[in-house]
């Protein structure tokens, strides 16, 4: 301590020094580097209008055939004694309970045939909605079986006169629904959502 001139000593100056202010204090230290990066997050990218068209469409279609499915069961006693009445005029010397089994076999399998063309039409169009782009022309040659289809159970499931006419027409818009939206798949708009996949894939494997 520096003495005055009356013998008292004085106290070290706290003032801030001349050179300035004192230095702040140092960062902490940054975590290490590591050599795993998270995957990067991918865009959603929304269906264009079209293909949004051709899924509203489709899920009519599949409503309508089930509803053809669901009615004709549930009339089965009805459509049972028509269709046994013509198949026992094709055979005529036929055995009863042979004919009454042909009967169940032809309506019921008719149903599983309309169930069946649903089912796989539902499966391919979720796939399809997941942008890959097979699915759709898979689906081209599906809708053509599914007129096969409609036209040989149309006789076995559909009523004669006025009992068959709301079955006539659930049929007739469960494959006119189902062409339409095939039609909207194939769009330009549509197309080009479904190459974002594979363009997107190939994006990735190149960062990789």
């Amino acid at each position: 301590m520096a003495q005055q001139a009356d013998g008292s000593r004085q106290s070290p100056s706290t003032s801030p020094s001349a050179s300035g202010p004192t230095a702040p204090p140092a960062p902490p230290p940054r975590p290490g580097i590591s050599l795993s990066t998270p995957p990067p997050i991918a865009a959603v990218i929304r269906p264009p209008g079209p293909a949004r068209a051709s899924r509203s469409l489709w899920l009519a279609s599949f409503v309508a055939g089930i509803a053809v499915v669901v009615t004709g069961f549930l009339g089965r006693d009805a459509q049972f004694d028509r269709l046994k009445g013509v198949i026992e005029g094709m055979v005529p010397d036929g055995d009863a309970q042979a004919v009454e089994g042909a009967t169940a076999v032809v309506f019921l399998g008719s149903l599983a045939m309309i169930a069946l063309v649903v089912a796989m039409e539902g499966v391919l169009l979720a796939v399809l909605f997941r942008r890959r782009i097979w699915a759709r022309w898979a689906l081209a040659p599906l809708v053509l079986l599914h007129a096969v289809v409609t036209v040989i159970t149309a006789d076995f499931v559909v009523a004669p006169g006025a009992d068959g006419a709301l079955t006539t027409a659930l049929l007739a818009a469960q494959f006119i629904l189902a062409a339409a939206g095939l039609i909207l798949l194939f769009f330009p708009s549509t197309t080009s959502w479904l190459l974002s996949e594979r363009l997107s894939e190939q994006l990735s494997e190149r960062r990789a």
